[in-house]
């Protein structure tokens, strides 16, 4: 089981391929397997790496939540990437690994090569109802996992949209979800999530970003319609896909298409 160790705790992390690095970071509620669809097909020209996020899967989740913010997640990807001699590296993150992924760019510019933001930025437009989300998030996970299962798959729309799509796509996103501890997501939510600045106070970071970017989102996916659009119009020279009739998870939604769009961008 390939692990590295940063910042304090364990990472487990996947490989595939040879080639330009590439680094996925996943979603939230979900980890690194978010991305199998995507591993064989992008390897074929790419040293693709997938991790679990700290909280997540089968790397480290701290009890303290002192071990939780947006700004140890960015430190921990940057780390990861040196660790396994992979900077610089394209990064592609999908919501809460899109998040990372802008921040590592503006942070760490000389780590990234290219940059795609995927159904990224959702909450941006009001922040306090967002951290009112994230308590939710929490509460439900403090329950035990299969409670805040049935609360993702019946409560919150940017995840039950995928889920709701048939029985696939339910026990597609159920195992995707219960592979984690419960305090990993609560403190997640409560400590990542709810204290990340909105994508909007990011603004005169982006446009001086010079790292080649594609903007990319589900037309389903309400929360990150508005945010998305703001990036792609942001960053200099970003491009933008607007995925017809997605989900919050386009990689999930259209794998082919997605790895066609993801390898397109990467060879120009």
């Amino acid at each position: 089981m390939p692990r590295v160790a940063v910042n304090g705790i364990s990472l487990h992390y996947e490989e595939a391929g040879a080639g330009p690095p590439l680094l996925l970071i996943h979603a939230f509620p979900v980890g690194r397997r978010m991305w199998e669809p995507q591993m064989a097909a992008l390897a074929r020209r790419h040293r693709v790496i997938a991790y679990d996020v700290r909280g997540f899967g089968l790397s480290d989740a701290p009890r303290d939540p002192a071990g939780y913010s947006q700004a140890l997640s960015v430190e921990d990807a940057r780390a990861l990437l040196e660790a396994l001699g992979a900077a610089p590296a394209a990064v592609c993150g999908l919501s809460m690994g899109g998040n990372i992924a802008l921040n590592l760019a503006l942070t760490h510019p000389e780590t990234v090569t290219k940059l795609i933001l995927c159904d990224t930025g959702a909450g941006s437009e009001n922040a306090a109802a967002f951290k009112t989300r994230c308590e939710e998030y929490a509460h439900a996970a403090d329950k035990g996992p299969e409670f805040f299962f049935n609360a993702v798959i019946s409560t919150w729309p940017v995840f039950s949209d995928y889920g709701g799509q048939g029985d696939a796509q339910k026990q597609r996103l159920r195992d995707l979800v219960m592979a984690h501890t419960s305090h990993g997501i609560a403190l997640t939510a409560r400590h990542a999530l709810a204290t990340r600045k909105p994508v909007y106070a990011l603004e005169p970071g982006m446009r001086k970003l010079r790292i080649p970017a594609l903007v990319a989102y589900g037309t389903r996916d309400e929360a990150c319609v508005q945010s998305s659009e703001f990036m792609a119009a942001t960053i200099p020279g970003a491009k933008i896909w607007r995925v017809p009739n997605a989900t919050h998870f386009i990689n999930l939604d259209e794998p082919d298409l997605f790895n066609q769009k993801v390898l397109e961008f990467l060879s120009v």
